[in-house]
């Protein structure tokens, strides 16, 4: 429901009147020199707000919110006077939710430098209501270190948290099921270096009981324009920061499922992981598969190309699923089965659906990210389920794989790429370990190309060298950053962090590793650390110190340094409730 809030003008350049007489003598506020205040006007995002322009031709407009207290952050920015006519009004983001908000806005009139500061309420908070299985109103957050460089900082969390209204549908191939079945409400919302709430979007953009706006809302992009780009079960966005949706579209027809990653491409095309909807095996058996298709889409909505991994890549390479922890195999947390693995016999008569096993129509792939690389038009993926990046031409032929080797057979294995040190000299490897430091990623989230000419991954770490290890807590997860020599199919491991936090901050599914090119660092976000709880099982919810709830952990840092410049905690506020990714958002209109 849209609502409208009447700005009192707190103080001016202009005069303003007093109380007035409104209809059947309604008390009503002037709104100062320009129009009414609405806030939330699109519907989707609560700390937002449109100052009406009532008509007047202003330009060179700056917009502060101002923080609370003395140690709360300012958030500043310009808006093109082209983006007035777009929303009739000058565009308020990052407001403290229930709170008196002041909003300086600086502009010209008529040739005049004009100043104003709005006072604008907000209400609370609401991510809905998931029962007896949430402990607070909103994620917990602490901020643990911010250098001063790092201050203006903002960051868009992206977590989901099933509730009792979720997962009512399913595809209609019940011999067959997709992953439709996978389904849960959205908790995406901006943080600033406090740890306060300056956005968050409406959960009303899911709907359980709607087709296209039921699943994961997930692959949260901030693209050059400064809009939000993501998906959603059998639907894809594009949204603005106030909460204007630029898209909603379906996915075209011959596909269901989108989860983990959509990427604009620099012809304005858009990649998608979705998955192939009645797809035929050669004995004649139609199935949904499972997270391995990427679609191109053009502006209109029209597949532009197809990549089917299943008859680009090996669909019965068994030997990391065989490997999993069955506890927590991405979107699928069971707790009961922590520690548990299956054999080559159970992946290869596996029921079809979203569960770990051999051929289409089984969770084999799992593909978590897509990456774009305009200099040879490839695309470069991340398959869990694999642990493996895998770079693939327009041509559907795969350039290279930095994977452990083993299990890759007859062309395929050509491409595995050969690790070596700084200085080119081949590293020797055994049984999924290699010397000289260098170690493959495991079960791995987020494949990113950097300006420096690397690649970015985090290392999720289970099944680690395609074991699983005596004692569970053995296990760490860590960010790190290869130099891939394309010509030698050679790799170095040029940074890594995160490794001696061990069993702390490893994260079994989801996180990302991504460099920021404004401050030339890294930002690594470690999403599901605890998931099993500190002794292996759920804990007192209530506790926030202990286990039960899941915790995450974001931390940026200068590129090649180990030393976070910030250091900030988000604890969920749901049992289940799992962070998937983070992202730097910057203001921009």
């Amino acid at each position: 429901m849209r609502l409208s809030t009447v700005a009192i003008a707190l103080c001016s350049t202009l005069a303003f009147s007093a109380l007035a007489a409104g209809p059947e003598g309604l008390k009503v506020h002037s709104s100062g020199p320009l129009g009414v205040v609405e806030v939330n006007p699109f519907g989707y995002a609560p700390l937002t707000a449109v100052i009406d322009d009532a008509g007047k031709n202003i330009k060179n407009v700056t917009v502060t919110v101002q923080g609370k207290d003395n140690n709360g952050v300012d958030i500043n920015y310009p808006v093109k006077n082209s983006t007035i006519a777009t929303y009739g009004g000058i565009p308020v983001f990052g407001l403290y939710p229930a709170y008196a908000n002041k909003v300086t806005v600086n502009y010209q009139l008529d040739g005049k430098a004009l100043s104003h500061t709005y006072s604008i309420w907000t209400n609370d908070v609401d991510f809905g209501s998931s029962g007896d299985t949430q402990w607070a109103k909103a994620p917990i957050v602490k901020v643990n270190k911010v250098d001063e460089a790092f201050k203006d900082r903002l960051y868009l969390v992206n977590f989901s948290g099933p509730t009792a209204a979720d997962a009512k549908m399913a595809h209609n191939n019940p011999s067959a099921p997709g992953s439709l079945a996978w389904d849960a409400t959205p908790q995406v919302f901006a943080i600033d270096t406090q740890g306060e709430i300056r956005w968050y979007l409406d959960t009303d953009i899911h709907d359980p009981n709607n087709y296209y706006k039921t699943g994961y809302l997930m692959g949260l992009h901030q693209v050059n324009d400064g809009k939000l780009i993501f998906g959603q079960g059998q639907s894809y966005y594009k949204m603005d920061l106030l909460g204007r949706t630029v898209f909603d579209k379906p996915l075209p027809g011959n596909f269901i499922d989108f989860s983990h990653e959509i990427q604009q491409m620099p012809n304005g095309n858009y990649l998608l992981r979705v998955a192939k909807k009645d797809y035929l095996l050669p004995n004649g058996k139609k199935v949904n598969t499972i997270r391995d298709h990427i679609i191109e889409v053009d502006p209109n909505g029209d597949v532009v190309h197809v990549w089917d991994l299943n008859t680009i890549l090996d669909n019965h390479r068994d030997i990391t699923l065989k490997a999993l922890d069955m506890g927590a195999v991405c979107l699928n947390v069971n707790l009961d089965a922590a520690g548990k693995q299956m054999t080559a016999e159970d992946l290869e008569n596996a029921p079809y659906g979203d569960i770990p096993g051999v051929g289409a129509g089984r969770n084999w792939a799992h593909v978590n990210s897509i990456e774009y690389d305009a200099k040879d038009d490839s695309i470069i993926i991340s398959s869990r389920h694999q642990s493996a990046v895998i770079k693939i031409g327009r041509d559907n032929q795969v350039k290279w794989i930095l994977s452990d080797p083993r299990g890759w057979k007859g062309e395929l294995a050509k491409k595995v790429l050969t690790p070596t040190d700084s200085q080119g000299n081949k590293l020797n490897c055994y049984n999924g370990s290699c010397s000289g430091g260098f170690d493959w990623t495991w079960t791995q989230h987020t494949a990113y190309l950097t300006p420096k000419g690397t690649l970015s991954v985090f290392d999720n770490g289970d099944g680690r060298a395609n074991r699983q290890p005596m004692f569970g807590n053995e296990k760490y997860s860590r960010a790190v950053e290869y130099k891939i020599n394309e010509q030698d199919l050679t790799v170095s491991q040029e940074w890594e962090f995160g490794k001696d936090l061990g069993w702390q901050w490893y994260s079994p599914i989801t996180s990302i590793v991504e460099y920021q090119d404004d401050k030339d660092s890294m930002m690594v976000y470690s999403a599901s650390s605890m998931i099993f709880g500190v002794g292996g099982g759920l804990g007192n919810p209530k506790d926030t110190e202990g286990a039960g709830i899941v915790k995450s952990n974001l931390v940026e840092m200068k590129h090649g340094s180990t030393t976070p410049a910030v250091d900030i905690d988000i604890d969920s506020n749901r049992i289940g409730g799992v962070g998937y990714r983070a992202i730097t958002i910057k203001p921009a209109f």
